[in-house]
């Protein structure tokens, strides 16, 4: 299941960044792989769903943001393309319950 849409990093201020989250239930992990112009400004996150502490989608005015706990840092993603984010939502949740 994948959804494009955009990451919210904090480095050293809020950055959004777009480009695809993928849930992938057989390999038990969701990636995010960033666009870039080159290949110096891509980068791709991968986080094991076994090890997200906690999951939470909140409904915005304006538009819905994923927020997952990992490793003792939160991970945002918004400005969802589509709604593929509330199945993975779903699945994340059951499985982090």
């Amino acid at each position: 299941m994948q959804c494009k849409c955009s990451i919210k990093t904090f480095q050293f201020r809020h950055v959004k960044r777009p480009g695809i989250l993928i849930l992938d239930e057989e390999r038990r992990l969701l990636e995010f792989n960033a666009y870039g112009l080159t290949a110096a400004d891509s980068f791709s996150q991968t986080l094991p769903i076994d090890l997200i502490e906690k999951v939470e989608l909140s409904k915005g005015l304006l538009h819905d943001t994923l927020s997952l706990y990992y490793d003792g840092e939160w991970y945002k993603w918004t400005d969802f393309l589509d709604d593929h984010y509330q199945g993975i939502f779903k699945v994340l949740q059951d499985r982090t319950a």
